[in-house]
């Protein structure tokens, strides 16, 4: 099958240099098959765009189809304009008058259009037909000259900051952003034609012997375009032009990679061979593999950690169940006629309890199931007919506790004490979820078959709880009654 994503313009993945080309010398190298690829490509669409490929690639060849007039030092009009003796034309200034004068005035910078080629020549022309292209002579030349190269870096300095970045290392050429980024960003989406100037700055850097610079602008445009998913209107110049503008090939290739592992999706990205695509991938996949070791073991100590947990929690004595704790129940419910906060359903129906205890392997309850159960019977009556519901209730409740086994105390929940439907049960351990059943006699057997058998001895305990409390439930139902009756003669008389 035919890589339909191999440029003939884009050497980054060749054996071969991207130095000087001799005119006609690399065409001389292409094989027939080559050849017809390009011209199959001219008729064809392609899925990248070869002018930008071919264009990048001709720069960094260091165009060898131009030929350089010899020109004395005197007519080397950029190394001059840098040296702060020959202005800028057509705007007739300075640079250390450009540098001072210009900085921060971001309406004119985005106004203006002929200082760019000025300020970052090229061998190449641009628009402005009154600048100057440069060089090899006085390329060399400007390479030399400490005072043209610092005015350069301020130069650069000055157009970071209308996009809204800073440099943060002279040495390396480190970028950031900067605190007006997001302003500057807003301009930088808007007006396209900075791409542009982005890209002649880049090719210029690489000219004028700060190539250095290049791979850190071209990682942070990287950055905020796939990770970020800032700058979405600069995205295509940053992988057609900005990428490629790279001199060194090393580091064009990092850049590849960083963006192939971050572009989404994978599918479409154009800017190497499928092949490549492929290692990269694979190279990938070995990278996770590698750290499958720390991820076995961390889920190993996991696991232990969680074992742990579950030895302390069988460990753990429950609380008893004996008249003391029921004595405290009964005073808060004298105490206080209001009925208990509603606790929180999580999406399953379950009540979501107060801490998030780890599941049991052997299916029991979680401790103090008790408290909950009484919570939920803890509710006042303020009607005669109510009170009689209850009382009803309680009876039968009270003649079913005595001889249930402790599965069977769902049964009780199922309906509440007032008449009024019942909360949904406690939350139960996610391995004993079931889902809910529209018929509650149906969904409590089912909750009571997936049970494991209770402790006998727990069973006991719970059971005599139960009786006692509900003793105490009748009692104070019967003196509720009892007053009630009292208010209800004394308002007749």
């Amino acid at each position: 099958m035919e890589d339909d994503y191999v440029c003939e313009y884009d050497s980054t993945w060749d054996t071969e240099s991207d130095g000087d080309d001799p005119a006609g010398e690399s065409q001389s190298r292409r094989s027939n098959q080559d050849k017809n690829k390009s011209s199959w490509a001219i008729w064809h669409h392609t899925p990248r765009n070869m002018r930008a490929a071919k264009d990048m690639q001709n720069y960094r060849r260091g165009y060898p189809n131009l030929t350089d007039d010899d020109c004395s030092e005197d007519k080397m009009n950029n190394l001059q304009f840098y040296l702060n003796k020959f202005p800028s034309a057509p705007d007739d200034i300075y640079i250390e008058s450009f540098l001072k004068e210009w900085k921060n005035d971001y309406k004119k910078l985005e106004r203006v259009h002929s200082y760019i080629q000025w300020l970052f020549p090229l061998r190449e022309p641009g628009v402005n037909y009154m600048a100057s292209e440069l060089t090899k002579k006085e390329i060399e030349a400007f390479k030399k000259n400490e005072d043209a190269k610092r005015r350069l870096v301020e130069a650069y300095e000055l157009m970071l900051g209308f996009y809204g970045i800073r440099l943060v290392n002279k040495e390396t050429g480190e970028v950031k952003r900067a605190e007006n980024w997001k302003e500057r960003f807003g301009n930088l989406e808007r007006n396209m034609h900075n791409n542009l100037r982005i890209t002649r700055i880049l090719k210029s850097l690489g000219e004028l012997g700060f190539k250095h610079y290049q791979a850190p602008l071209v990682r942070f445009f990287l950055e905020e375009t796939l990770v970020k998913k800032t700058l979405s209107n600069v995205k295509r110049s940053v992988l057609d032009y900005f990428l490629f503008a790279v001199l060194e090939k090393q580091e064009r290739q990092d850049l590849v990679r960083f963006a192939y592992h971050h572009y989404e999706p994978k599918d479409k990205f154009v800017w190497c061979p499928r092949k490549i695509q492929k290692q990269l991938r694979k190279g990938s996949r070995n990278s996770d593999v590698g750290n499958g070791d720390d991820v076995l073991h961390s889920k190993k100590d996991g696991d232990a950690a969680v074992q742990q947990k579950e030895d302390g929690m069988n460990n753990v004595t429950k609380p008893p169940e004996g008249s003391d704790k029921i004595k405290d129940k009964s005073k808060q419910v004298e105490e206080s006629d209001e009925p208990p906060a509603e606790t929180e359903t999580v999406g399953n129906g379950n009540v979501e309890t107060g801490s998030n205890i780890e599941n049991m392997s052997n299916g029991n309850e979680f401790p103090n199931d008790d408290d909950d159960d009484i919570d939920e019977m803890d509710q006042s009556p303020s009607l005669d007919c109510d009170i009689r519901k209850k009382e009803a209730t309680a009876d039968s409740e009270e003649k079913s506790t005595s001889n249930a086994k402790d599965g069977q105390d769902l049964d009780v929940m199922l309906t509440g004490a007032d008449g009024e439907p019942e909360k949904p049960p406690k939350k139960k351990r996610e391995d004993d979820e079931v889902p809910p059943n529209n018929d509650p006699a149906t969904a409590a057997a089912g909750l009571v078959q997936e049970k494991a058998a209770p402790n006998k001895a727990t069973g006991r305990k719970r059971s005599q709880g139960r009786i006692l409390f509900n003793r105490r439930i009748k009692k104070k139902t019967r003196w509720k009654i009892v007053q009630l009756q009292m208010e209800c003669r004394a308002a007749k008389t």
